[in-house]
């Protein structure tokens, strides 16, 4: 007998636009991990990185382009930057998460 779909995580989408994606992963170990997929980047996030994350989508409407109007997201190993378009398609996105 094959058991290897057990060992599958249970995965459920928290948002998802055109080009961006959220979601959560139930794992065989029962931790929970997080993904966050902006265009070809996939981030991931333990529990505790999530909770920090959406501390940071409190203020979302706070944060201002760089000279080069650019909006930037900056992650552990990787930062991210964004043009006005896809800043308000990661807002939008942001906004489905906390839903």
């Amino acid at each position: 007998m094959n058991n290897s779909h057990y060992n599958e995580p249970k995965t459920q989408t928290l948002a998802e636009t055109d080009n961006f994606q959220a979601w959560r992963a139930e794992e065989p170990d029962g931790e929970t991990t997080y993904y966050l997929q902006i265009g070809r980047a996939t981030i991931n996030f333990f529990q505790e990185e999530w909770d920090q994350f959406m501390t940071f989508l409190k203020d979302i409407d706070n944060v201002k382009p760089d000279e080069e109007q650019l909006y930037r997201l900056e992650f552990d190993n990787v930062d991210i930057w964004m043009d006005e378009e896809d800043w308000k398609e990661f807002k939008n996105l942001t906004r489905d998460i906390g839903k």
